[in-house]
């Protein structure tokens, strides 16, 4: 179709061409003519863009962290007689641009790589790969998208804290064993996987689902550690929840690396535990975004149904008293209940059964944290 200059080249040349006949100026006439027609040739010899397969692979994974390159590889095969400029649409956190890639020739395949460095957590969204080509006087060009969208999560930037606190541990002086025994409770079905004991394979859903699924069982008695991420809007925006998460992130790696079973739950409604490890619980707080609908008094009523926890942490970038009332009102469910509050420059007074530590950031607050006499 026309490209801009396309259309006002038509335009000028249709006014030229009603002028000209109007005043019987033929050589005004004539030029009119010629631009339509000019505009009309080059959508002609632009015609409609082949079809273009598409192979996208990120050898480099799709988590990365700010910072750290990824690198994507780009596979395309052009099923047209004609060669074809392709870009990428990458669209992340720090907003979206085009990757021109090498060009297609007629009827071949070639490939690309490209970089990608987020500078800022978020969700990266890769593609669709646009192909398309124009005419040399750029009046008109043609494009169709191609392929899937690829994803790539920037996870928070995170440290390893001392220690996690928690209440209910079996050992006097606050260590955790360690355990991940499951043979108490049933928690899932999960496909089966070598070396799993033939006698928790669930032979019904095997043979509804077509491939063999066993059963997941969980020691309740498991020290856990609840992570309550406040995603509400507040002053410092965006930038103030990356650090938020970062926090959180930092809790979360430490507690799956001492083997305690860890729930994330957002204001907002999300949440996700650690039974499928830590990348899961980051891609949360990576896609984590200021969510006007989040009602902290519903997130604490959630908390509340659930089965009683050991530790209750709520990461938030803004605090008032009444937000830590409710949270006290937790004391009843969890025997451990923190607040960690970042960017807010007023201290509200906190209840005596919530621990209240106060940062500017996600570093500081692991200082703070580290500082603090937690048991070992």
């Amino acid at each position: 179709m026309p490209t801009t200059r396309g259309w006002l080249v038509a335009g000028a040349g249709a006014l030229l061409l009603a002028v000209g006949v109007l005043s019987q100026y033929q050589e005004l006439a004539l030029l009119g003519a010629l631009a339509v027609l000019a505009v009309a040739a080059a959508v002609l010899a632009v015609g409609r863009t082949a079809d273009v397969a598409v192979l996208r692979s990120l050898p480099s994974g799709t988590r990365t962290t700010p910072g750290r390159s990824v690198r994507v590889h780009m596979r395309a095969r052009n099923t047209g007689r004609r060669r074809l400029r392709i870009t990428e649409r990458v669209l992340g956190p720090d907003g979206g641009h085009d990757v021109p890639l090498a060009s297609l020739p007629g009827g071949g395949t070639g490939g690309s790589d490209y970089w990608l460095q987020p500078f800022r957590r978020g969700v990266v969204e890769l593609g669709p790969l646009r192909a398309g080509r124009s005419d040399p006087l750029g009046l008109a060009e043609s494009g169709r998208s191609h392929g899937a969208t690829d994803r790539v999560w920037v996870h928070p930037r995170r440290q390893y804290l001392r220690a996690i606190p928690v209440g209910n541990v079996a050992d006097p002086d606050g260590e955790v064993d360690g355990a991940r025994a499951g043979t108490l409770t049933f928690h899932t079905l999960r496909d089966y996987a070598p070396g799993d004991d033939l006698r928790h394979v669930h032979w019904r859903s095997s043979a509804r689902l077509d491939r063999l699924v066993v059963r997941e069982y969980v020691d309740t008695s498991q020290t856990r550690v609840c992570v309550l991420v406040d995603d509400r809007p507040c002053p410092g925006g965006t930038p103030l929840l990356d650090e938020v998460t970062g926090a959180a992130a930092s809790l979360l790696a430490t507690g799956v690396r001492a083997a305690l079973h860890c729930e994330l739950r957002l204001v907002s409604g999300r949440g996700r535990d650690s039974s499928g490890g830590l990348p899961p619980l980051l891609d949360l707080l990576a896609e984590a975004e200021p969510d006007p609908g989040g009602n902290l008094a519903d997130a604490l009523h959630l908390a509340r149904t659930r089965s009683e926890g050991d530790t209750a942490i709520l990461v938030s970038g803004a605090l008032d008293t009444a937000d830590l009332r409710a949270l006290g009102q937790l004391g009843d469910r969890y025997s451990g209940l923190f607040a960690a509050l970042l960017g807010q420059r007023e201290r509200p007074p906190a209840p005596p059964s919530v621990t209240l530590i106060t940062a500017g950031d996600a570093a500081s607050f692991a200082d703070r944290w580290n500082e603090a006499p937690w048991p070992r």
